[in-house]
């Protein structure tokens, strides 16, 4: 078990580390960029077209768990690639789970959007509460059913 200090770091300082950490991220990793932009995209026209207080926060807590998974995401890749530099099937595998775990919060932060930006857009009633979340529904049978098949091999 690792020896940790018993000295702890200040608020101050455990700040300065995540910020040096996003930074680092935001410099290297495309995709958290990418998830940047279209963050302020969505908060910027979440204010122009009158999101309610409640929706701006809905939408504020899906680019949140989007961004908190794409850090993650690098912070594996990062130390996948530290530990084992190889390109082997394990470290592969530890990659592409971590990059599934970006999907599916990026998927969730679609489907917040479409319902919160839906009914301030046009889109139909029935689109929302019916469409989405059958298509949803039948996106995670097919992954399931395409697992189930894979698991078989």
């Amino acid at each position: 078990m690792p020896v940790r200090s018993s000295r702890r770091r200040s608020f101050v300082v455990s700040v300065t580390c995540a910020l040096r950490g996003l930074m680092a991220a935001a410099r290297t990793e495309p995709n958290l960029r990418t998830h940047l932009l279209l963050a302020a995209v969505a908060l910027v026209a979440g204010v122009w077209i009158g999101l309610t207080d409640v929706e701006l926060a809905v939408v504020a807590l899906a680019i949140g768990l989007v961004l908190a998974a794409e850090l993650g995401n690098t912070a594996i890749e990062w130390l996948t690639d530290a530990v084992h530099p190889d390109p082997g099937t394990e470290a592969q595998t530890v990659k592409d789970a971590a990059a599934a775990a970006v999907l599916l919060a990026a998927a969730a932060a679609l489907c917040a959007g479409i319902f919160v930006f839906g009914r301030h857009v046009g889109v139909p009633v029935a689109v929302v509460t019916r469409g989405l979340p059958a298509l949803v529904a039948i996106a995670c049978l097919a992954a399931l059913a395409a697992g189930a098949v894979r698991a078989r091999r």
